[in-house]
């Protein structure tokens, strides 16, 4: 079995998961279902299993935002999706925090850590911008940019400090088919105006 084929069964397993909760919900299950891995960009698989796991995420009642963390072979090493929301409402478990809180837990004393990549269906916030670069992780690759709050894009407005830390690691975009990027936007899109609104109700 090929690199390819583990994950996209992983992510069908995921994918039969989800409940047709709503049609935009169903619309994207039906698609991530569909779609055809390959066309020569080498982040595809990775960034596919994210949208698949931000699905599963708004399914969930979460922000739309899915996460992998793979070794320096491209082998699986954690995935996770946001959860502030449910199971009860933890306003730091962002999906990067989610995929490293479970990583760091179970290698309390992790090395080798600069040949792993992040991939997150989302460019990451601020939080987790200052998160992944004390991590020890070497790449972090989004799939679609956060106009609104995406840091990445915005890092040289980053105290000296974090941009030291960050300028020492690969933050960027991944190399990703573009109806892959379109899709973690959309997907983040689904419930984006209902759990804002939660939010600033705090």
């Amino acid at each position: 079995m090929t690199m390819t084929d583990e994950f996209r069964n992983i992510g069908q397993q995921r994918l039969a998961n989800i409940e047709p909760l709503s049609a935009g919900i169903n619309a994207w299950k039906t698609w991530l279902q569909d779609y055809r891995l390959g066309g020569g960009h080498a982040d595809n698989v990775y960034v596919w299993l994210a949208c698949t796991l931000a699905l599963e995420s708004v399914a969930a009642g979460n922000f739309g935002v899915g996460c992998v963390l793979v070794d320096g072979q491209g082998a699986l090493a954690v995935q996770g999706h946001n959860r502030v929301f449910t199971p009860h409402f933890r306003s730091d478990l962002h999906a990067e925090m989610v995929v490293m809180d479970e990583f760091e837990d179970a290698h309390p004393e992790p090395v080798g850590l600069e040949a792993y990549t992040l991939y997150t269906s989302l460019e990451p916030c601020p939080m987790c911008l200052v998160r992944l670069s004390t991590s020890g992780i070497g790449k972090v690759l989004y799939a679609a940019p956060d106009v609104e709050g995406g840091m990445v894009s915005r890092s040289s407005l980053l105290p000296p400090f974090w941009l030291d830390l960050a300028q020492r690691k690969t933050f960027g975009q991944a190399h990703c088919a573009q109806d892959l990027v379109h899709a973690a936007n959309q997907i983040f899109l689904l419930n984006l105006d209902e759990l804002v609104a939660r939010v600033k109700a705090r």
